[in-house]
């Protein structure tokens, strides 16, 4: 076969290939290239007299919220009487695509479930006559936990995304359980608690004896207070208060590990300021964990951002200041990291301020993360926890919160600690090293305390 340059731009590929032009040649007045959608639409038999057209496309309309049901109009068809129509609900990702079929869902309305947030939905309608089949696909909708959600307490055993958008990290300081969980100080912790997920078994146990806060802010982010080893055995063990100058650790942490992180430190003057206290502030940097990480000192000076501090009344139920800044700009703008961490100033963390005050803190910066469209999407988990006891050599239990839409609320007595919550949060991250004691042992060798690699989301379904 003989044929100018011209002349083969317009023959199909196929002709190439040795095939007659019966066998791969259009259909007059076809594309040239087929398409998804098209075949989606049954372009193949859309020709036939008599087949079914759609006239106008179907549409869907509701509330696309968990618990809401949305309903199809099927649109309007021609063709052949006797003409039907059915309905095939759909999951998609969030683009639209990837799309699999909802088991059962075939009537003109669906109930939007746990399962379907960070998806799409859309309704495949199929047209049906004796010559043949048409096919037309709604606009992907975009699905989310209605405003006002705050964990699961509908009784639906929703199973949470196997990888989150979000994780969340408030630390709080000094406190024994019992001065926070069901103590009428903190009425807005004891409601929270009530309705998602804690544990009287959350114990201060990271090391044989009692040591000073910024080794438990390292533990919870890096598996470990040293470079190797855990407590005081092992190289590079930081077991004091001291700043970044005294004390530089070289081993890696969850922030680097994340796709991208962002720690808001309340009351800081300077992005990875190192003061401590900064002068005039209450801003301590032994509560700034990135600070200490050689390995994010580059990241360090852009992602370890400060936060307006909010003024917190010591009366029960008082209300505090506006919060401003960039935690509740990247909350609103929904802008936030994977991985985020946050430190109240010292007053507000109840360390130096009142068990109430920091309540009040929790009550005016919770509320902001739980409206949300990060929260409210579903691919949110927040974590609420205390670096350690109250009391010196106590190793008993430590207040905490687990709060995504999926945890159903209940109060866990099984053994964890910082390690586990740490182990968690990889998990929720997608990734795919467990950093020191996370994994169950030390770095370079040895046993890690009781509840170090307990499954966080296992227990409270997040």
């Amino acid at each position: 076969m003989t044929m100018n340059l011209r002349t083969s731009l317009l023959v199909p590929w196929c002709l190439w290939a040795g095939s007659t032009l019966a066998a791969c040649a259009p259909e007059p007045g076809a594309p040239l290239h087929d398409s998804a959608a098209a075949k989606e639409a049954g372009a193949d038999d859309a020709r036939r007299p008599g087949n079914p057209r759609n006239t106008a496309p179907p549409t869907v309309s509701g509330d696309p919220t968990v618990g809401s049901a949305l309903t199809v109009d099927v649109g309007s068809w021609s063709g052949a009487a006797p003409l039907t129509t059915s309905v095939r609900w759909r999951r998609c990702d969030e683009a639209g695509l990837a799309c699999v079929n909802i088991a059962g869902a075939t009537s003109d309305t669906y109930t939007i479930t746990g399962e379907d947030v960070l998806h799409t939905l859309s309704a495949r309608v199929t047209a049906t006559n004796a010559i043949g089949t048409r096919r037309r696909v709604t606009t992907p909708v975009a699905t989310s936990f209605p405003a006002g959600t705050v964990c699961d307490t509908s009784g639906g055993a929703w199973s949470a995304p196997a990888t989150l958008e979000h994780v969340i990290v408030i630390l709080m300081e000094n406190r024994d359980a019992s001065e926070v969980a069901g103590n009428s100080a903190a009425p807005y912790f004891t409601d929270v608690r009530d309705l998602c997920g804690s544990s009287s078994g959350y114990m201060d146990n990271l090391f044989t004896w009692d040591i000073n806060s910024l080794s438990h802010y390292l533990a919870l982010t890096s598996g470990s207070n040293c470079n190797s080893g855990l407590g005081s055995t092992g190289s590079g063990c930081v077991t004091d208060d001291n700043g970044p100058s005294s004390h530089q650790l070289t081993t890696e942490s969850i922030f680097e590990h994340a796709d991208s992180w962002r720690a808001y430190q309340e009351d800081m003057p300077s992005n990875c300021d190192s003061g401590n206290p900064a002068s005039g502030t209450a801003y301590y940097v032994k509560h700034n964990p990135p600070a200490y990480y050689t390995r994010l000192a580059s990241e360090c000076a852009t992602e370890d951002v400060g936060m307006p501090t909010v003024s917190c009344p010591g009366t029960v139920g008082g209300v505090c200041s506006t919060p401003t800044g960039a935690f509740a700009d990247d909350l609103a703008d929904d802008t936030l990291a994977q991985y985020s961490f946050v430190t109240p100033d010292i007053d507000n963390d109840m360390h130096d301020g009142s068990v109430t005050e920091g309540d009040n803190w929790l009550h005016t910066y919770l509320p902001l993360i739980l409206a949300s469209p990060a929260y409210l999407r579903g691919g949110t988990a927040v974590y609420v926890l205390w670096d350690e006891e109250a009391g010196a050599f106590a190793n008993g239990p430590i207040p905490n919160l687990f709060v995504s839409p999926f945890v159903q609320p209940q109060i866990a007595t099984a053994t964890m600690n910082h390690f586990a919550a740490l182990r968690a949060m990889e998990d929720q991250l997608g990734l795919t090293t467990h950093l020191g004691c996370a994994s169950g042992t030390k770095p370079g060798g040895g046993a890690c305390p009781s509840g170090s690699t307990a499954d966080l989301r296992a227990i409270f379904g997040f």
